[in-house]
This record gives structure tokens, C-alpha cells and sequence, in this order.
């Protein structure tokens, strides 16, 4: 038994060490929405939200989270969204579109 004991706790020490050490959580990192939205909205809504043959983004009434709600769902001619980017990307994309308001 005592022959077994220091290979045991040998084998242990050995997994302990190897094992992942849990980290303390990071901060998630922002995503920048600015290429998100020349990417995704850019081509109908304008570059700078106003000028595309979409509406205009810069004069919208919809609050951050009906403007999140059209990203998801689409909107007329708008296609959602849901699908193509995550959630994270869309609020992103909602605070982007806030700012556009003048």
C-alpha cells in the first residue's frame, strides 16, 4: 500500500499542474461598429446614415431598442438581420445609429 501511496500522489501533482488555473473574468472587449455598419448599412442607408435610398438614420424617431428590433426583424425592404450577426454586434450596431442622430 505505502508503494502505491508516492506514485499516486506523484500522478496527482503531475494533473494538478498540468490543469488550466482559472483566471480572473476579462473585460469583454467593445466592438467597434463603425466597419460593422459600412459593411451591413452602409450601402442603402449612406456612409454617414443620410445620404443612402434608404431612410434617413440621422432623422429617425425609433429608441435604441426599436432600433435594435428593425436590425433583428427587417423592416420593409430591410432584411433582418438575426442570422448574420450576433446580438452583441447588433446593440453595437443600435449605439452607432444613435449617435448618427443629429
Amino acid at each position: 500500500m505505502r508503494k502505491l501511496f508516492i506514485p499516486v500522489i506523484c500522478l496527482l501533482v503531475i494533473i494538478a499542474s498540468c490543469s488550466k488555473k482559472a483566471s480572473a473574468p476579462t473585460a469583454e472587449k467593445a466592438i467597434d461598429a463603425a466597419p460593422l455598419y459600412a459593411n451591413n448599412c452602409a450601402r442603402c442607408h449612406g456612409a454617414d446614415g443620410a445620404t443612402g435610398r434608404a431612410p434617413n438614420l440621422t432623422k429617425t424617431d425609433l429608441s435604441k431598442g426599436e432600433i435594435v428590433d428593425v436590425i433583428n426583424n427587417g423592416k420593409g425592404r430591410m432584411p433582418s438581420f438575426t442570422d448574420k450577426l450576433s446580438a452583441k454586434e447588433i446593440g453595437a450596431l443600435a449605439m452607432y445609429v444613435e449617435k448618427l442622430k443629429k
